[in-house]
């Protein structure tokens, strides 16, 4: 572990396992001063800009902001699937947003669940086969993994062998839940994951992501439009006209009117 104080890797590029990437633990995220612009077609746009922000490893949060506001790419900017033009992610001791590409990928395959919008399922692949496929880029699936997953599937009502594309919007999100809970993350990061679906399936999704969240002591970062969904979750932030409005800012998600 890494026992540099939590500024002495800000501004270094690693490419390494050792020094300012190692593992971090705990896994509480820190924004150092964020600021991501992007080409627009006629110049550059900034979607947000000093972003400064700390959450404790295990806690959940939910973020609203319109559309267009910059809430996708607030996540991949934690996943590390992009970087900020400015500042630091940083996750634990590791300036993940420092860090090379190849080292950002391997931290986010190994510690970071992300639940899509829209499934991200092979839809001619079964329920099971899909649950696996990451496990497959890490090398042979053992057999326990195959059974836990055959286990996580049932639980939730999903036929293992049932191909992708025949199951229901519903089931579709549950079987992506359960992709992204085999891999164990200390992260999860949900973009707008009930926005297929009728509030009933909503419900048991969200119910379903904060339950497994606690269980492994994962952090839980969900996007939504949808207030019914924030009022579930102990912490609310907002993304507003480029700036980050953090729960501090915000009274506790059970008093949003």
């Amino acid at each position: 572990m890494n026992s540099a104080s939590p500024t002495a890797d800000v501004g270094r590029k690693c490419s390494s396992d050792t020094g300012c990437c190692a593992d971090p633990q705990p896994f509480d995220l820190s924004l150092e001063t964020v600021r991501l612009d992007v080409p627009d077609g006629t110049g550059v746009r900034t979607i947000f800009s000093c972003f400064d922000f700390k959450l404790p490893q295990g806690a959940m949060l939910g973020i609203r902001g319109p559309s267009g506001a910059g809430k996708t790419s607030f996540l991949k900017c934690l996943s590390g699937i992009i970087t900020p033009t400015e500042g630091v992610v940083r996750w634990g001791t590791l300036a993940l947003s420092q860090c090379t590409e190849s080292v950002r990928d391997r931290w986010r395959g190994q510690h970071c669940g992300f639940l899509f919008q829209d499934f991200r399922l092979f839809e001619d692949l079964t329920a099971l086969d899909n649950v696996l496929l990451p496990l497959t880029f890490r090398g042979t699936i053992a057999a326990h993994d195959r059974e836990t997953a055959r286990e996580m599937l049932a639980a939730r009502g999903i036929r293992t062998n049932t191909r992708a594309g025949d199951l229901s919007r519903g089931e579709m999100q549950r079987t992506a839940l359960v992709r992204v809970l085999m891999g164990r993350p200390a992260v999860i990061l949900a973009d707008e994951p009930t926005a297929n679906l009728d509030e009933a399936r909503g419900d048991i999704v969200v119910d379903d992501l904060m339950s497994a969240a606690q269980s492994l002591s994962a952090s839980l970062i969900l996007v939504s439009h949808s207030d019914r969904v924030l009022k579930r979750l102990p912490l609310t932030a907002e993304i507003r006209a480029g700036r980050f409005i953090t729960p501090d800012e915000l009274t506790p998600s059970r008093s949003i009117p």
